[in-house]
């Protein structure tokens, strides 16, 4: 167990590396011009004064050397050159806004709570409805109830989802008020307002995220069905619920624990259009707004922190393996 949780640590940080290597290549070495964006439109930026600001930003370096201050930042922290100024970024640093004047890290960890609350409330919403409904259709299996489970699957699924919370917030937020307007309230601040001001996102988002879940639920639920260990508990006399929930569900939720563990870590990198749609100030906004502004760390601070989210996803998906699941032993 132990070798294998290091083999994967080590597998998964060399990811990493792999990820911030390609990163770095593609938004500092590529056709990028981050002393242009800093100098502005203005009459005043002039072709030397664009130079002069490149030099500065030591952007004048060998890439291999810009690579190594980019990596020693990350752990150490680094003094940053912006415009004549020496700006303290502290570790760990992926870099200096441009545009915003502030350190990448800042602002990526003032995004992320609020993805991290609008991902895992609806997570939580999601989860209960796909076990629920998928164990009931599998059960139901063939009757009325579970074509109206998977149909309504199959309908939610068909629509595109940016479609489906464009009228979630004009007609249930907007015109009727019947769940309360999005906003972003610090929960440390005040919980009832932050639970008020994402409730409905949760409530919708798990709705329409469940839809495709329900579907691989009740596909594992039936291939267990006929199980031995399955039978032999219907032989024993349990009733069918502890028979559905206990001894079947635990078999049958491995592949639905893996898609939600991927979902969850690449969900993190962004929910763009859920943040975007409902004004939540979240990393996929702040992604979008820095693509607007050329402010090119900030894009790559959200792809590296995105990249270790789901290395970790997968990580621990798959040390929850041995404990869901246990005909599964890490070996």
């Amino acid at each position: 167990m132990l070798v294998y949780i290091l083999r994967r640590l080590a597998i998964s940080a060399a990811v990493i590396f792999t990820v911030i290597l390609i990163t770095f290549v593609v938004f500092f070495l590529g056709p990028s011009d981050p002393a242009g964006a800093i100098c502005g439109e203005s009459p005043s930026c002039t072709p030397e004064r664009v130079d002069q600001i490149a030099e500065a930003l030591g952007l004048n370096v060998p890439p291999q050397q810009q690579f190594k201050d980019f990596i020693g930042g990350i752990f150490m922290g680094r003094e940053i050159s912006n415009g004549g100024f020496t700006k303290v970024c502290e570790a760990p640093c992926l870099g200096w806004s441009y545009y915003r004047n502030a350190p990448v890290t800042d602002l990526v960890l003032a995004a992320f709570p609020v993805t991290a609350s609008l991902v895992f409330g609806g997570m939580v919403v999601y989860v209960v409805i796909a076990l629920v409904a998928g164990v009931v259709a599998a059960k139901y299996r063939g009757t009325f109830i579970d074509r109206i489970i998977v149909g309504f699957s199959q309908t939610v699924s068909s629509i595109p989802y940016y479609v489906c919370a464009l009228i979630f917030f004009l007609y249930a937020m907007v015109f009727t008020g019947i769940v309360p307007r999005s906003a972003w309230v610090e929960p440390w601040k005040d919980p009832v307002a932050w639970f008020l001001g994402l409730i409905g996102v949760w409530l919708f988002y798990g709705t329409w995220a469940s839809a495709s879940y329900i579907r691989y639920v009740r596909a594992s639920m039936i291939d267990v069905q006929n199980s031995d260990y399955v039978r032999t508990a219907r032989a024993k006399g349990l009733g069918e619920t502890t028979v559905s929930y206990k001894h079947a569900l635990r078999a049958a939720i491995a592949p639905f624990v893996t898609l939600v563990g991927l979902s969850v870590s690449a969900e993190l990198m962004g929910a763009i259009f859920t943040e975007t749609i409902f004004g939540l100030p979240g990393m996929g906004k702040l992604a979008i707004e820095s693509f607007g502004h050329d402010d090119l760390p900030v894009i790559a601070g959200t792809v590296i922190v995105g990249a270790v989210l789901v290395t970790l996803g997968n990580l621990i998906v798959d040390l929850l393996y041995g404990v869901i699941d246990p005909r599964v032993r890490l070996q």
